[in-house]
Formats: structure tokens, C-alpha cells, sequence
């Protein structure tokens, strides 16, 4: 089964959180495709809504090889076999590796604006994907970051996702849900009939709406809205 694009995938997995709707939630997408999808989860569930970033990164002068990733949040992966076939040393590593977390810094605030990160603490907190393949470092990453906020709870939650995958981010989450299991997906785009990238204007369109219905504390409900998606 292949969803129509991430709007009907972000649908199908609102309705797998629906027995969470009476606990204290916050949504966070990875990345602009988590964003989109998550947008469905977090107005289904009327959660607050909000975008976590996080970014694979590559040995110095290895292209191609994953060492490990960075999140917000102080979140940081490294891939045991990346760091061994790697030929810089540990220490000119993680070195790297901050400086990558810099950039994915400066790029949520990009994508936030003017208004400030959501804090999870106490609070069950969903991190949204668009889908789980093998490999994908970012999620790791991305949990560990979201766990040092110290949640309530901490979920992830895909529409689809590779099972081995899945097992390997049960260590990080303590809870995973997915609304189709795949034993082999080469890609995630293999899941969807439309999986055009997601702009940044898009992102930022999409979080404002979500503020209609879940404004960040300190910040009244906009008198004017453009309407929900």
C-alpha cells in the first residue's frame, strides 16, 4: 500500500495516536517532511506543533561516508562502523560534529522565526517522521536530543518504516508507532505517490497555522487565521 502523498500519511498516523489525545502532547517533525506530516497528527490531536532539525554528517574528506548525526538539543549519533572506516581521529571528529550542530542551530532558527523552540519537559513529546529506512542516522540523533529535554514520555511515530529499523530506535524511544511495517524499503519516497520536498516557506506557513490552535505560552490566539489545511 502506498499513501497518496504526506498530508493523507500524516491522517492515517493521527488516527494510531488517537488514544494518546488526553495526555499532555507536543508534535515535532524532523525536518520539513516530519513538519508536513506531523501537521495532521498535531490538528487531529490539537497539539502544539513544531519543527526538529537534525542532520547526517560526513567524515572530513570522505564524502559519502556517514559518521554519525547532530540534532537540537545537544543530540549526537555515532555510527560505530562510520567512526571505524573513518581515518580522522576521534578527537578531530567530534570537532566536526559540532560544528555540523551549528549549523542545524542556525537553521531551525531559520525555519522558527521570531518565535522560540518548544521545551517538552513534563510533557509527552511525538517525534514525527515521514518514514523509517535503514540508515537513516537523523532519528537517532533526533530522539536523543528530544530525550535531554526531559519529556514526560518520549514517542516516535511513521507512517512507514523498515521493521529492523524500527527495533534498532526502540533503544531511543520509549515507544515506537507505524502505521505500515515493510520488511525492505530502499527508499522512503517508495511508500508515497507524490514525495515532492517540502520548502521552507512551507514549513514556516505550516507552524504559523498550527498556532491557531496551540500558541506557544505567552502568546494569545491570533484574531486573524488563514485557515487549517
Amino acid at each position: 500500500m502506498r499513501f497518496r502523498d504526506r498530508a493523507e500519511a500524516g491522517r492515517r498516523l493521527a488516527m494510531l495516536l488517537r488514544p494518546y489525545r488526553e495526555e499532555a502532547l507536543q508534535v515535532f517533525g524532523l525536518g520539513g517532511s516530519g513538519v508536513r506530516v506531523g501537521y495532521e497528527v498535531a490538528r487531529t490531536l490539537e497539539a502544539p506543533l513544531d519543527i526538529w532539525v537534525a542532520q547526517q554528517v560526513e567524515a572530513p574528506a570522505q564524502p559519502g561516508l556517514e559518521v554519525g548525526a547532530v540534532s537540537e538539543g545537544e543530540g549526537f549519533f555515532l555510527d560505530v562502523d562510520g567512526v571505524r572506516a573513518a581515518a580522522a581521529p576521534a578527537s578531530e571528529l567530534t570537532r566536526w560534529m559540532d560544528g555540523h550542530a551549528g549549523e542545524v542551530a542556525l537553521r531551525a532558527q531559520r525555519l522558527r522565526g521570531i518565535h522560540s523552540r518548544w521545551v517538552p519537559t513534563g510533557v509527552t513529546a511525538v517525534l514525527v517522521v515521514d518514514g523509517i529506512a535503514a540508515g537513516d542516522l537523523r532519528i537517532h540523533a533526533a530522539l536523543r536530543g528530544l530525550r535531554r529535554q526531559v519529556p514526560k514520555r518520549l514517542l516516535l511515530a511513521a507512517p512507514v518504516g523498515v521493521a529492523g529499523e524500527l527495533e534498532r530506535l526502540r533503544v531511543e524511544a520509549d515507544e515506537v508507532l507505524c502505521v505500515q511495517f515493510s520488511w525492505e524499503l530502499g527508499s522512503v519516497a517508495q511508500a508515497y505517490e507524490a514525495f515532492a520536498p517540502v520548502q521552507s516557506s512551507e514549513v514556516r506557513q505550516l507552524l504559523a497555522r498550527a498556532r491557531q490552535w496551540a500558541p506557544p505560552p505567552g502568546e494569545g490566539v491570533p484574531e486573524q487565521g488563514g485557515g487549517w489545511m
